[in-house]
């Protein structure tokens, strides 16, 4: 199920479609961004003209400009229409690059930047933090890469004691999961039900108060729709949208005609995995685009 969109897209019949508006908004920023203008100005200068972000808030920072800037998903993909051309895109990459070396900032092997193919999919069973990437003795001969929950180390404290990765036990219960849906693609159709959407206090209350001035009969056409608007606004925010028959259809597209996998595929992983969560047991739980759940034990290196 898909719970939010990048700014610039909607769901329509189950597939992402693009907003107008919102998109010229994201095209704004990455045209102001190339003609030199910093993240902080950008931010600066949409909340100034109370242009609303992703949340519906007309509120910015250097950050929801950065995201913005660095969603590759913008360039177009299975899912989502192209906003912007790809050779654009990776003109603002290579900016951003610049002007970190410019400003004297040195990568760290650990930063949140340096994060690879398995960032923003791992998440902790215990604590529901996200698992980082950690380097140990970089370039080094005794280097060591381990995935490890975020709170594993908190206020210089050991906070959370759930188990370490390897990207070798990770790409191997990948490699499991997909071989058993080559082998079996009709499991695709085990879908999870649909979570029943949160209850919505704002949008109730929006409801009433859009009646009862209604029923006075002494409105303003734009307050109405001022009214109507932060509703949807607060409707959307708790709203589960049903895009499981397309994801599936495109996962069957993924695997069409594949045979069982010997090597790690990371395009085929992003083409089907929306999470994993790690388990204290040695335990994977994979979700699956489409909602599908499917377990695997990792393998001892």
């Amino acid at each position: 199920m898909q719970r939010h969109m990048p700014l610039g897209y909607r769901i329509v019949n189950g597939k992402a479609d693009i907003v107008p508006e919102a998109a010229q908004i994201v095209k704004a920023v990455f045209q102001a961004y190339l003609g030199g203008t910093s993240t902080y100005q950008i931010a600066k200068d949409l909340t100034k003209q109370g242009v609303l972000n992703a949340s519906h808030k007309p509120s910015w920072n250097h950050g929801s400009v950065g995201k913005i800037l660095e969603n590759r998903k913008y360039t177009g993909d299975e899912f989502y229409p192209s906003l912007i051309e790809s050779g654009i895109f990776e003109q603002v990459q290579k900016r951003r690059q610049e002007t970190v070396k410019s400003l004297g900032r040195h990568v760290q092997p650990n930063s949140f930047r340096n994060q690879t193919k398995f960032s923003g999919t791992l998440y902790c069973g215990i604590c529901g933090q996200s698992y980082r990437r950690y380097v140990e003795h970089c370039n080094q001969p005794s280097e060591n890469v381990k995935w490890k929950c975020k709170h594993y180390i908190k206020s210089n404290r050991v906070s959370c004691l759930n188990i370490f990765l390897t990207d070798e036990q990770i790409e191997s219960a990948f490699m499991n999961v997909i071989n058993q849906i080559i082998a079996t693609p009709a499991m695709l159709e085990q879908r999870r039900s649909i979570k029943t959407p949160a209850p919505c206090p704002v949008g109730e209350k929006l409801t009433r108060q859009i009646k009862e001035t209604l029923n006075a009969g002494q409105y303003k056409v734009n307050e109405i729709k001022e009214l109507a608007y932060t509703r949807a606004a607060a409707q959307y925010r708790v709203s589960v949208i049903d895009d499981s028959a397309y994801r599936t259809d495109q996962i069957k597209a993924a695997i069409l005609g594949k045979e069982k996998q010997m090597d790690f595929d990371e395009r085929l992983f992003q083409q089907v995995i929306r999470k994993i969560t790690v388990n204290p047991d040695g335990r994977l739980r994979f979700e699956l685009l489409n909602g599908l759940l499917l377990d695997k034990n990792i393998e001892e290196n």
